[in-house]
């Protein structure tokens, strides 16, 4: 068993098939198949079932593949950590970030990111909280940003800040009133993302308020068109998430009365020592979310945040 046979077993894992995995790693399939067999042989069990399509892991399959990923990932820890000698940083971080974060953090971390460590290579992924969460504790990222996650073994989660959750309309929907009230949120059609209804609906719930939903939309962009052209409709989100087009006028954002809404932001990353990369871009990370917050963005009305919370991170 060696490092390419264990990429090749995570690839065609993956992928699901040995052909679409010889094509990604640019290996014949006969050598491919031999790197799978000899692991299978060294470990005395089938890893993988041919199908008449592709190929399906077993239970024995699923098990070494969090292990192996968990290999590669040393291993690669492992050779940014020499490699860097005199604390200098390398190697590729990867990071997850939710579709209402990843527009506003990406820009800046990527320049912070380049001006301080050119060597850093980053990899953003976006995606729901469940999916990051995920990736995080099987290896896939480095490091995510996760709203409002479940406690699990295996991962460090440090909360970074909370932010109001509003309700979002298009402008001309409302007049000067400043709030929502419990019995009006209760009777207006809104449109929501899977994540956010959760977490809104349970904090709703506390407080005897059912919400109307109108429409599931796992698409932040498309929420954001609807209420561009006056879909009959409201949203709640995070106040960050259409900051742009509040400030710009275009958007109205209301909270609801009497009730806080809220979301937490967590970073999650493996139980464990940080390679300097990762803590560096971790740290990035955290000073540009503080820069946001000192511009009011994640905030109503451009006062303070009502919580920021400052964290540090150790390599």
């Amino acid at each position: 068993m060696d490092l390419r046979s264990i990429e090749a077993f995570i690839r065609v894992a993956d992928l699901g098939s040995i052909t679409a995995a010889s094509r990604d790693l640019n290996i014949v399939q006969p050598a491919l198949s031999r790197h799978i067999q000899r692991i299978e042989s060294e470990l005395g069990v089938p890893l993988l079932v041919r199908l008449p399509r592709g190929v399906q892991l077993t239970i024995a399959g699923r098990r070494f593949l969090e292990h192996a990923r968990r290999i590669l990932q040393e291993v690669a820890r492992a050779t940014d950590d020499v490699a860097a000698g005199s604390d200098a940083c390398s190697g590729e971080v990867s990071v997850g970030l939710s579709p209402t974060l990843s527009t506003l953090l990406v820009p800046g971390l990527a320049e912070s990111t380049s001006a301080a460590h050119p060597r850093v290579k980053l990899r953003i992924a976006e995606a729901f909280s469940r999916h990051l969460q995920s990736d995080v504790a099987d290896g896939r990222l480095d490091v995510a940003l996760l709203t409002n996650p479940p406690q699990a073994r295996g991962l460090r989660l440090t909360p970074v800040f909370t932010e109001p959750v509003v309700v979002v309309m298009p402008m001309q929907s409302r007049g000067a009133v400043p709030v929502i009230t419990a019995d009006e949120i209760a009777r207006l059609p809104v449109i929501l993302t899977r994540g956010i209804r959760t977490f809104v609906e349970e904090q709703l719930a506390s407080h005897g308020v059912s919400l109307s939903v109108e429409m599931e939309v796992d698409s932040v962009e498309a929420i954001r068109k609807l209420l561009l052209e006056r879909f009959a409709a409201a949203s709640l989100m995070p106040i960050s998430a259409f900051r742009e087009d509040i400030d710009a006028g275009r958007l109205l954002a209301v909270p609801v009365g009497g009730i806080n809404l809220s979301r937490t932001i967590v970073m999650a990353h493996l139980v464990g020592e940080m390679t300097p990369a990762v803590a560096a871009v971790s740290g990035l990370l955290r000073a540009e979310i503080e820069r946001l917050a000192e511009r009011g963005v994640f905030s109503v009305g451009g006062e303070q945040p009502f919580s920021v919370r400052p964290f540090r991170f150790h390599a």
